[in-house]
């Protein structure tokens, strides 16, 4: 081939090209996450005939792309429940039935995608052939959802080797498991035996036993006490507000759908390095094996109203439990009035100008490091290291430890690297990989481990080297003890099909949503500088909000003055109100939000969950008081590192904002609906957030650029449409298709090979599936394949003078038809080639 490829780590070939010959010249891998190149030097071009001309030069890309019978959901909520989180459940739990509404009956639109004129909605219940009842010449927005599992994980992960929440306590661990716990305490009898729900109606889709099989307890209508609606709500409100301060919304998540081998217990060997042992927690693998189907789309919603706030146990050489712990340590300066625990050690003074410095590390390295090293040197001769300063605590001689008031466990997870010179969290690469890859690593492949002549484990820092299948990927799961964990065989599910959402600490006023225009509510690159600043990821936090800003000390932008302000003075900042005094034990507000009478409550002195106690001491003054120690408003901080995680995620990511727009309900006299319209009430714009996303996968399969130049409208795309099918004693004959020519397929299958991996260790051959082509149908501008009962698939582009729009809300689409519809668990990959005459590609130039 002419055209420059390199292989990237994760071994797909990637072509680059700049783009001189016109609209439709193609970069190779660009289109997503999943593209793989096909074509590299050594195996060929996959080839068709384009045109007369004889080619010389063929640019090919490979895509795994979505066929539109995406006929089951899982979905994963993962709620904080640390204390304080139980208003914004209480809110949560009112946006169920508009979540139901919006994936199990979308609203009738015609083919411009305008409503119908009564505003009817689809009906899960009734067949395709009465359109899910909707009215004559209108269908669903998208088919209804007829099979759909609902789980619920907390943010509780316990104490991952330390003490900061109390092993007795129940609800301090909930184990990353899926919870069962309705409001009374009990259990939800429809969420048994696997502790989640099944709507699964009586729909003409759910007869096929094969592709759809019945759960143990249907649950078949929405509404009514055995409905979907309320039993979804008893579980996200049974989560309560009883659990571990120190959440772990991020690795909850990554521990039920991801880690291939969760671990049992974390403890501490006798050189007090953490050890997650041998032992797999059977039970989350069971769950996992229940909830997740292989070719679902997956989408996580998430709730918290603060950082992901968890270690890593292995960090830092296996002493990342430390921060977790009430005594770190090597200290000896005690915490606070009570003498709770000891302080942890600050970083270099370096760290607080450029925690990306190699010269930024941790105070607590002194006593460890190899005195006769200049590195060492530097720290034991750092002013941080031997002497707080003057607003650094109180006395000297600190030793490099922080101050007895300077280090309160509630506020150590924020802004590490930067304060204590190391960072004993998990890297954000970790959770993207999870929702994107593949292949993750499992325990033993993320810290390199070996024994020292001391016998002490030499544990090396966190990587990502993948060597497992990613369960989100897996066609089959383990279940128990003794099945394969890791050489597991693929599914048909792609990245495209696995979205994360975040209903966190954020402003809504920086996320503009209008229930109008879903489009003008999407999120722009400006919008997350202002979110999380230029490059958080290297601590370049400029143009970042000021309400974003992590800090407990009031923030200079935001008025200092407001840390003086009497209890129950809330301030007139429009976002968050004012600043105040946390009395370096909390952190500033990203937003408040007036809470409605129903939810006001007088605190009481030994409630933790309230923030208006009478026991404020010290000049606490947080801005959500009223008169008489009452509660009148609720808070969210700055959710960073899971807004990181939504913005790597890109079009797969969802970003809302805890504080809702108004709690003013529909119909009560004292509400201004003007002011206050029902769509921006409570959780309704994260919901509408989240179902506009969702949708796009439930129905075509957009595509970035036009495959066809002006005036071509006649001629077919250049490109093929290879289905994989799910088992190898199944045919192309069988289905009335054909396997593509010799030298297509045996490139295909040759990519197929190297990515099955270990085959030999359990996973499955995908080369040793079969492999069918389906034809391509062309179509004029404006039409469309989408009911025909053939195999087929065709390119689609609107016609928005005629007003036809075939591809929604995309410019152009690739629509299968509804023949394919008896393919249901194939892989289908789309294949387009660029083929250029003999000199043409001579003018593009190559990038190296």
């Amino acid at each position: 081939m002419d055209a420059a490829a390199t292989i990237d780590r994760e071994g797909a070939l990637t072509m680059k090209w700049t783009n001189r010959l016109g609209k439709w010249l193609f970069v190779g891998g660009a289109w997503s996450t999943t593209a793989l190149m096909l074509g590299a030097a050594g195996t060929g071009c996959l080839s068709r005939p384009v045109g007369q001309q004889p080619p010389t030069t063929k640019v090919n890309f490979t895509s795994t792309v979505s066929q539109q019978a995406v006929d089951k959901v899982d979905l994963l909520f993962a709620i904080d429940n640390s204390a304080s989180m139980g208003d914004k459940q209480a809110i949560l739990a009112e946006a169920v039935p508009d979540l139901i509404d919006g994936l199990l009956r979308p609203r009738c639109v015609d083919s411009e995608g305008k409503p119908s004129p009564g505003n009817e909605k689809a009906k899960p219940e009734v067949s395709k052939e009465e359109r899910y009842g909707c009215p004559v010449n209108f269908e669903p927005e998208f088919k209804p959802v007829t099979d759909m599992h609902i789980g619920v994980v907390s943010s509780s992960l316990g104490n991952f080797g330390g003490d900061v929440c109390a092993v007795a306590e129940p609800r301090t661990n909930d184990r990353g498991r899926l919870l069962n716990i309705s409001p009374d305490g009990g259990q939800v009898e429809l969420a048994k035996p696997g502790n989640f729900l099944a709507w699964f109606p009586q729909a003409k889709e759910n007869e096929d036993a094969k592709r759809h099989p019945p759960p143990e307890k249907p649950i078949r209508q929405i509404d009514g006490d055995d409905g979907l609606t309320k039993n979804f709500r008893d579980l996200v409100v049974g989560v309560g507000q009883n659990g571990c301060g120190l959440e772990a919304q991020l690795e909850s998540v990554y521990r039920f759908l991801i880690q291939p081998d969760p671990w049992e217990s974390v403890k501490l060997d006798g050189a007090n390095q953490a050890d997650l042992g041998e032992g797999v927690d059977i039970e989350v693998l069971q769950q996992r094996a229940d909830f997740l189907r292989p070719d679902s789309l997956v989408a996580i919603i998430m709730l918290t109203d603060e950082d992901d706030s968890s270690a890593d146990p292995l960090a830092i050489g296996g002493q990342g439990w430390a921060f977790m712990n009430k005594a770190f340590p090597g200290s000896k300066v005690f915490r606070g009035s009570t003498g709770e625990g000891t302080t942890a050690p600050r970083g270099t003074t370096t760290c607080e100008q450029d925690p990306g410095s190699e010269d930024c590390t941790s105070c607590g390295f002194q006593s460890l490091c190899d005195k006769s090293q200049p590195s060492c040197q530097k720290i034991i001769a750092d002013k941080n290291c031997t002497t707080p300063g003057s607003d650094k605590g109180q006395g000297d001689g600190f030793n490099g430890y922080y101050g007895p008031r300077e280090d309160e466990l509630n506020v150590r997870f924020h802004r590490m690297k930067e304060r204590y010179g190391i960072d004993p969290q998990y890297p954000i690469k970790r959770y993207v990989d999870g929702f994107t890859k593949f292949k993750v690593p499992d325990r033993k492949a993320e810290h390199v481990t070996k024994v020292a002549a001391n016998g002490r484990r030499d544990i090396a820092n966190y990587t990502s080297t993948a060597k497992c299948t990613n369960p989100l990927f897996a066609a089959k799961l383990p279940r128990q003890a003794g099945d394969e964990l890791c050489a597991l065989p693929r599914s048909t599910r792609s990245p495209d099909l696995i979205f994360f959402a975040v209903v966190g600490g954020v402003p809504h006023q920086l996320l503009h949503f209008d229930p109008n225009d879903m489009e003008k509510s999407r999120i722009t690159n400006e919008d997350w500088v202002k979110i999380l600043g230029r490059d958080p990821g290297n601590f370049d936090f400029s143009g970042i909000d000021p309400h974003m800003v992590q800090s407990v000390a009031p923030r200079t932008a935001l008025g200092l003055g407001g840390a003086d302000k009497q209890l129950g003075d809330n301030g007139d900042d429009k976002i968050h109100g004012r600043e105040w005094n946390t009395n370096k034990g909390d952190l500033q507000y990203a937003c408040t939000f007036d809470l409605p009478e129903t939810m006001q409550r007088v605190c009481g002195a030994s409630d933790t969950s309230c923030d208006c106690s009478p026991n404020q001491s010290e000049g606490l003054n947080p801005p959500l008081c009223g008169a008489g120690n009452k509660q009148i408003k609720a808070k969210a901080y700055p959710t960073i590192r899971e807004f990181q995680v939504v913005r790597a995620l890109g079009d797969q990511g969802i970003i809302s904002s805890l504080c809702p727009i108004h709690l003013c309900k529909e119909g009560d006299p004292s509400c201004d609906s003007a002011k206050n319209p029902p769509a921006t009430y409570g959780y309704r714009p994260a919901v509408a957030s989240i179902i506009d996303r969702l949708k796009n996968a439930l129905t075509t399969q957009c595509l970035p650029q036009k495959l066809r130049e002006v005036g071509a409208e006649a001629d077919q795309v250049p490109c093929l449409v290879l289905a994989q099918l799910s088992e190898k004693e199944d045919s192309c004959a069988a289905h009335g298709l054909s396997a593509p020519k010799k030298e297509i397929l045996d490139v295909f299958l040759a990519q197929q090979r190297a990515e099955s991996g270990k085959v030999g260790e359990g996973g499955l051959d995908l080369a040793a599936l079969p492999v069918c082509e389906i034809p391509q149908k062309t179509v004029e501008r404006g039409l469309s394949c989408k009911d025909e009962a053939e195999m087929l698939w065709c390119y689609v582009e609107n016609d928005p003078a005629n007003k036809k729009n075939p591809a929604g809300r995309c410019p152009q689409a690739l629509i299968f038809s509804s023949g394919t519809a008896a393919l249901a668990g194939a892989r289908f990959s789309l294949q387009c080639i660029q083929q250029f005459a003999a000199g043409e590609a001579s003018k593009d130039q190559q990038q190296q």
